[in-house]
């Protein structure tokens, strides 16, 4: 049953025994979001991605993948995820919205038309993703305390990121799980629906670089019901959409290839989070009003707290007399 008011809960990094529960979230999950797809071999994978970051001490952000879990009522309940750096090897693929001027002096014609212009990001800025809450536990606003903590790791790791941090919303899809915005542009270069290309993206984005059309698409020419859902986000993503703006996230002028839902990024040190976030000695007994604290360890550990740190706060965030934490 749906939760009436938040618990209890630990934010930590994701391990090896988290499978079957971080399989069984992303089978909720629904089309279109890539990051989190509902396969245990990829899911595997990408959680021994995770674990192998926390283990190494980069000095700048190269292709690491820090995963979060969410624990709540001795179950995982939810998820979410950082890239140090997209692009790499396995470059990353947007469409950009651009301008383009047409004039005639003659007709005295002064027109802008927006056009698609395909764009591939070898080393782009880092990247958060698959932030997802099971829906019994969406009422209590768990959401935004996992997005937060990923800024606490954020602010306490600076050197593993970039200056600048995207976030890809999903797009519009239907209840069929089809895209607008694929059924009437980049299918025909496809030959396959929407969820195929969706889910063979996640194993190999080479086949992007060989179908995708290198052409500018010229918005105007595109269908009614495609024009209009460009740079909108999905009905369920709306709330972290809402939560980003509110952290200073804006639109950087990119869209997904495939759902044309709209990218957002801020400068790192510009996200209210971290702006607003304290280093603190600790003490126990301290009182720091209501926060959510973070260890400020690879370890990494995040709670709530609510008044003075007691001795099962600190056990719980692993922290001892006389050691730094962080707390917003």
């Amino acid at each position: 049953m749906p939760k009436e008011k938040t618990e209890p809960f630990l934010i930590r990094p994701i391990q090896e025994t988290d499978l079957d529960a971080v399989f069984n979230l992303a089978s909720q999950t629904g089309p279109g979001m890539t990051s989190l797809p509902a396969d245990k071999a990829i899911l595997e994978a990408k959680i021994q991605e995770s674990i192998n970051s926390f283990k190494i001490n980069p000095t700048k952000p190269g292709n690491e993948s820090y995963r979060f879990v969410m624990e709540l009522d001795d179950k995982i309940v939810g998820i979410a995820a950082i890239r140090a750096r997209v692009g790499g090897f396995d470059p990353s693929y947007s469409y950009e919205i651009c301008k383009a001027r047409h004039q005639s002096e003659a007709l005295g014609v002064d027109k802008e038309v927006e056009y698609l212009k395909l764009s591939k990001e070898h080393k782009g800025a880092s990247i958060i993703s698959s932030l997802f809450v099971s829906p019994d536990y969406r009422s209590m606003g768990l959401g935004q305390y996992l997005s937060q903590a990923r800024f606490l790791f954020i602010a306490d790791f600076p050197e593993r990121f970039t200056e600048t941090i995207t976030a890809e919303m999903r797009g519009v899809i239907d209840e069929a799980g089809r895209s607008p915005f694929w059924e009437g542009t980049v299918r025909h270069f496809f030959d396959m629906g929407f969820e195929k290309a969706d889910y063979l993206s996640t194993k190999d984005k080479g086949f992007i670089a060989d179908l995708m059309p290198q052409y500018p698409i010229y918005i105007p020419l595109l269908r009614d019901s495609v024009i209009e859902v460009i740079g909108k986000v999905h009905d369920k993503t709306k709330p972290a959409m809402k939560f980003l703006e509110a952290q200073g996230f804006a639109r950087d002028g990119h869209v997904d290839i495939f759902d044309a839902g709209p990218r957002v990024a801020v400068k790192t040190n510009e996200i209210k989070t971290i702006k607003k976030s304290q280093a603190a000695t600790l003490e126990i007994g301290m009182d720091i009003g209501a926060a959510l604290v973070s260890n400020s360890k690879l370890d990494f550990r995040v709670k709530l707290v609510s008044g003075a740190m007691t001795k099962e706060d600190t056990d719980s965030l692993n922290l001892s007399q006389g050691e730094e934490f962080r707390y917003v």
